[in-house]
């Protein structure tokens, strides 16, 4: 290994060098999110180095802060994008509830770099089909205790199952049939609410970018 860099010059120097492929990247992909992460994370790495030399002014400190939110603002954008590209390719609702949670990450990331108007209005965007995404995930958690309390029925699987009297089997089977059947007809709709939604706002966006820089 080389010797340590400990002159903020120089430690300055090294850093421009490294941002520089980085940045003919930008130049040739203008929306590229990968390596604006990396040149955010140099600059990090910058501050971090130099803190341990001296102490930061007020403006490096505040230049560091900003490096800071830029990164996770667009690792966040990354996560949204890649939750995008799954529920594009399965549809599964699983895939949906992860895209809502990044979709609710990256605005929340965004926020924190905007005025407290502006970080308003974008933090609204994480509100409205919050209720019911988690309506989708009880739903869908209800789904699977009872399809696995069916089959216990149906298959005398547990030693209480095993004991039941028919009529009382076969009114437990009607009883849990008709709740899951109400289970799945309720998950369609909330489904199909949520992917007009994320059809519009989120498959759009991630199509603009779509093979660009991640």
């Amino acid at each position: 290994m080389g010797e340590e860099i400990t002159e903020p010059r120089e430690i300055l120097k090294r850093t421009r060098i490294e941002v520089m492929p980085y940045l003919r990247e930008i130049a040739e992909h203008s929306r590229a999110i990968i390596p604006r992460m990396e040149i955010s994370k140099r600059w990090m790495d910058y501050y971090e180095a130099v803190s341990k030399v001296r102490p930061l002014t007020a403006s490096e400190r505040r230049k560091l802060e900003e490096h800071r939110k830029a990164y996770d603002v667009l690792a966040s954008r990354l996560e949204v994008y890649r939750a995008a590209g799954r529920y594009a390719r399965t549809k599964k609702s699983e895939d949906l509830v992860a895209l809502r949670q990044a979709q609710s990450r990256y605005y929340e990331a965004k926020a924190t770099t905007l005025p407290p108007e502006k970080a308003r209005e974008v933090r609204e965007k994480m509100v409205p089909l919050k209720e019911a995404y988690d309506e989708l995930a009880a739903t869908e958690s209800e789904i699977g205790e009872k399809c696995k309390r069916y089959k216990a029925v149906k298959y005398k699987s547990t030693f209480e199952t095993a004991l039941m009297e028919p009529l009382r089997r076969e009114a437990e089977l009607k009883r849990v049939g008709a709740r899951i059947r109400d289970l799945y007809v309720r998950k369609h709709e909330i489904t199909q609410n949520l992917k007009a939604f994320e059809m519009s706002d989120l498959l759009r966006s991630y199509g603009e970018v779509k093979g660009v820089g991640g």
